[in-house]
């Protein structure tokens, strides 16, 4: 089974602990700093929508992108009860999806670009970003990041969470893969219904951890040039025991520098 196949059924719930709410005014706050005040913004890869509404909140007009079916389906029914929200969820690849439009800002959270596993990939998600952007328009995304995976390695995990209807436990499951910079995580999802039902999910997640130098590289290739970075929900520049990271790009001209 694919990333994100039946297990985004229960997506939600899994991450009812993650404040998104926080992770976007820490966006906004970076984004201004590098003077970018967006009225519009295109989420690459967004899931069940939580950070566009937490941005439309702010009244930025938000469209997101992802290539789940189900998890736009559950973002959809969480619209509905926001009405006023200037959100639009379309179905798409972050690689290729072309919308014809541009926006002041493009972001893509949760580690998309982490699922990004090689620099094709990655390249393929920088140009997404690039034709949707403005003139000096800024593309913000988070990512794993390689120092701090190898100085701290993932082990087996274990995830339980529970609301009224079903109890969810999750069992992570990872294998290092250092000569390609890449980590294979294998859930199991054991799902209970509080009726009786029980279901077992088993899916594979591939993920690539980045270095900050040859993400800049990469982004110079695309048009960008890096406007800032740091350890994720933190100002300062990543470190040696930075597992996660972020990257500001800012996009300044429209031709493309040779690798």
């Amino acid at each position: 089974m694919t990333a994100f196949g039946s297990y985004s059924l229960y997506y939600n719930l899994l991450y009812s602990d993650k404040d998104y709410a926080a992770e976007t005014r820490f966006m906004l706050e970076a984004l201004d700093g590098a003077g970018c005040r967006p009225r519009s913004l295109l989420d690459l890869g967004c899931g069940t929508g939580r950070h566009a509404l937490a941005l439309a909140a702010g009244g930025i007009e938000v469209t997101g992108v992802d290539i789940s079916e189900t998890m736009l389906t559950m973002g959809r029914e969480s619209l509905r009860e926001r009405p006023d929200a200037k959100v639009a969820l379309l179905r798409g690849d972050a690689r290729t999806v072309r919308l014809g439009r541009a926006f002041d800002a493009v972001s893509s959270l949760f580690h998309v670009m982490s699922y990004q596993t090689g620099e094709e990939d990655a390249l393929a998600v920088l140009e997404t970003a690039r034709l949707h952007l403005e003139p000096g328009g800024c593309f913000f995304f988070d990512f794993w990041h390689g120092p701090g995976v190898l100085r701290d390695p993932p082990t087996n995990r274990l995830k339980v969470m529970e609301d009224a209807s079903i109890r969810v436990e999750r069992k992570a499951v990872p294998f290092m893969r250092t000569e390609d910079n890449i980590v294979e995580v294998r859930y199991t999802v054991d799902l209970l219904d509080r009726r009786g039902g029980r279901e077992r999910i088993e899916e594979n997640h591939v993920m690539r951890y980045w270095f900050v130098p040859e993400l800049r590289r990469l982004a110079r290739r695309s048009g960008f040039t890096c406007a800032d970075c740091g350890a994720w929900m933190e100002r300062s520049p990543p470190g040696p025991e930075s597992w996660y990271a972020w990257m500001l790009l800012r996009l300044e001209r429209f031709d493309i520098e040779n690798p």
